[in-house]
């Protein structure tokens, strides 16, 4: 017999690791989701899955979870949270500021432009007509995100009841959001500060960083105007978790009820075109400030909202698994997600009773939300169509 050959053996494969892309190439991709990225926050991190993940290999889909749970986890939008994680991971905080920035600069200059257009488009009958169809829309649109929130944020009985007390407290204006939120997160670093003790429940972990912010800014306007939009949006952007839609009750109650910059319905239009514009709901913020001071005011209500949040979640990006496995960050989470349900109910009531005036209204309302329980479409053509059918209406009352 001859002499067996053993076959070599096949080359291990090396494991394909996602190519890293250039930070012209993030800020591209920044730009044309802030142009492009309707439908909100969720939406928007749906899209940048697809394309970072599946597409062009940007981001491992391990990676891109962790990074988008972290951005969820943190205040301010998800959406410029993530985009702000991303950049820092190609060219630490510079990309992160840039990526971030160039997703918010598209909505920001429209937004602009239809402040300043407001008044004009305000005074057309037939596109006041479709802003009120669209308000009402937006009640059902909360009303929807609230339910969806709620199933999966409220993990028990006393989350529920929880939820129900503080939507009563502020529905009924008994306790200021601010003072709610406050509240939540002192208890809920006190329970994670006690779980993480030796002799508490939980693991050990780290604490979470203390985040300093300071932005000055210099602009020609009113300073005692544009620092009463610093003092507004600063707290509301750092402190609010839930995303854009989170943020309505905290800004509804200071910019409408205290410093009384806008009323009900000119809040509730605010609201609508930060739904129906690209880029985060809470761009809404610029409208406001453009309201209060113009463009200056527009410029600085837009940074005093977004920084905070992204100076955040560029310094828990710094230390990513410090941040996860923090138990007062924990603790602080599970405590604030049934209060923010609670704000996002309250806010459901408030809309309402801003842009539900007649039975068309309440119809499109309670149409809107429907549609969206029943069938997961984009909240961007449930506002078109709910504004068309006021215009319908309207005509046929008409005729």
């Amino acid at each position: 017999m001859g002499e067996e050959r053993s076959t070599p053996a096949a080359a291990p494969v090396p494991p394909v690791h996602p190519a890293p892309p250039s930070l012209g190439a993030l800020v591209r991709l920044g730009l044309f989701y802030g142009i492009a990225g309707f439908g909100g926050g969720y939406s928007v991190l749906a899209q940048l899955r697809r394309d970072l993940v599946e597409k062009r290999a940007w981001v491992s889909a391990d990676d891109f979870l962790a990074a988008a749970e972290i951005s969820k986890s943190l205040p301010g939008t998800a959406s410029t949270n993530l985009l702000a994680l991303l950049g820092q991971r190609v060219a630490r905080v510079r990309g992160g500021i840039l990526a971030a920035s160039a997703f918010l600069a598209p909505s920001t200059l429209l937004v602009i432009a239809c402040g300043a257009a407001y008044s004009v488009l305000r005074s057309l009958p037939w596109l006041a007509t479709f802003f009120d169809g669209m308000n009402a829309a937006m009640v059902g649109v909360v009303g929807w995100v609230t339910l969806d929130l709620g199933r999966s944020a409220l993990k028990s009985k006393r989350d529920v009841a929880l939820a129900v007390l503080c939507a009563v407290l502020l529905a009924t204006r008994l306790v200021a959001e601010p003072i709610l939120a406050a509240a939540a997160v002192l208890v809920g670093a006190a329970r994670g500060g006690w779980r993480a003790r030796p002799g508490g429940h939980g693991g050990s972990g780290g604490g979470a960083s203390a985040v300093s912010f300071a932005a000055p800014i210099v602009l020609v306007g009113s300073l005692g105007s544009l620092a009463g939009l610093v003092r507004v949006f600063v707290p509301i952007g750092a402190t609010t978790f839930g995303g854009g839609l989170a943020m309505i009750p905290a800004i509804e109650h200071t910019v409408v009820l205290e410093q009384g910059w806008l009323d009900p319905k000119a809040f509730a239009d605010a609201i609508a075109l930060g739904q129906i514009t690209p880029g985060p709901v809470a761009i809404c913020a610029t409208f406001i400030g453009y309201r209060v001071a113009g463009v200056a005011g527009a410029l600085v209500a837009t940074v005093a909202m977004f920084a905070p949040a992204m100076t955040i979640t560029l310094a828990a990006g710094a230390s990513i698994e410090r941040f996860r496995a923090s138990p007062i960050v924990d603790g602080v989470l599970r405590t604030l997600a049934p209060v923010v349900i609670g704000m996002l109910a309250a806010a459901t009531f408030s809309l309402g009773r801003a842009a539900v005036a007649v039975h068309v209204d309440a119809a499109l309302a309670i149409g809107a939300f429907v549609v969206l329980v029943a069938r997961p479409v984009s909240p961007l053509w449930v506002l078109v169509g709910g504004g068309l059918v006021r215009l319908g209406v309207a005509w046929l009352q008409a005729r």
